[in-house]
């Protein structure tokens, strides 16, 4: 709860901050919807004549039956004139009882300065209940971030299922983990999950929600493993 608490005062804190900015270029945040998922799209739309080195950072906080999950994305990117690009896309299933809040921000790489923003809000009536008091800046780095790319109901029941677990222990990992879903043979797809851009564990998925399950359980402890021998390596080599 602190690690939400941290984000949604980082939030909160970034959007009142009246950083500069620019007609040349925009951020955006789209969304359609499509087979019971909504589809969210961030974008970088150039009205300039000129390239454009520039940071994204996309944050986002869902709140939702099984709990709340919160994620990070980042890049560089350079944009041509007049050009509209894609940053990232995600696909969530979001119901009337969750509650989702989504920023975009596009950064002059050079300056390091917010040139604009964007922001997506849904159900946030439901955020009324959470409080965020003050915490010091050192404790405002972001820990346990999970990405859910998911893209069936199979997926998605995978990711919430997963989530609620690794909600319930009381260290988080370091780094971003990441579910991703890629399309396979027939009707499945496979499940591929990531820390920090290193696959852990893959799997055929199944419409059955008792193996999801047990797949979810399997993939937690596979990380906590991979996290155990993570820390003992890094103590050995630590002078």
């Amino acid at each position: 709860m602190k690690t939400l608490f941290s984000l949604l005062l980082v939030l909160t804190l970034v959007n009142k901050i009246s950083a500069q900015s620019t007609d040349m270029v925009s951020a955006k945040i789209i969304t359609n919807k499509n087979q019971g998922l909504t589809k969210i799209q961030a974008l970088a739309v150039s009205n300039s004549a000129t390239f454009h080195d520039l940071n994204y950072i996309l944050v986002s906080v869902k709140k939702g039956k099984s709990g709340t999950s919160s994620n990070k994305q980042s890049g560089k990117f350079s944009l041509k004139p007049n050009e509209t690009k894609i940053l990232s896309e995600t696909n969530l299933n979001i119901d009337k009882d969750d509650a989702l809040k989504v920023y975009l921000f596009l950064k002059d790489e050079e300056t390091d300065e917010v040139i604009s923003k964007d922001s997506l809000e849904v159900h946030t009536e439901k955020f009324a209940s959470e409080t965020v008091d003050y915490i010091p800046e050192h404790d405002l780095e972001l820990s346990g971030i999970t990405i859910d790319d998911t893209r069936t109901k199979f997926g998605q029941f995978f990711y919430d299922s997963f989530y609620k677990k690794y909600n319930q222990i009381p260290k988080k990992f370091e780094g971003t983990i990441t579910i991703s879903e890629l399309p396979s043979f027939g009707r499945s797809s496979r499940i591929v999950v990531t820390i920090d851009d290193q696959t852990i564990y893959s799997f055929l998925t199944q419409p059955n929600e008792e193996l999801l399950e047990g797949e979810a359980d399997r993939t937690l402890a596979i990380l906590i493993e991979y996290n155990s021998r993570n820390s003992l390596r890094n103590k050995e080599f630590k002078y």
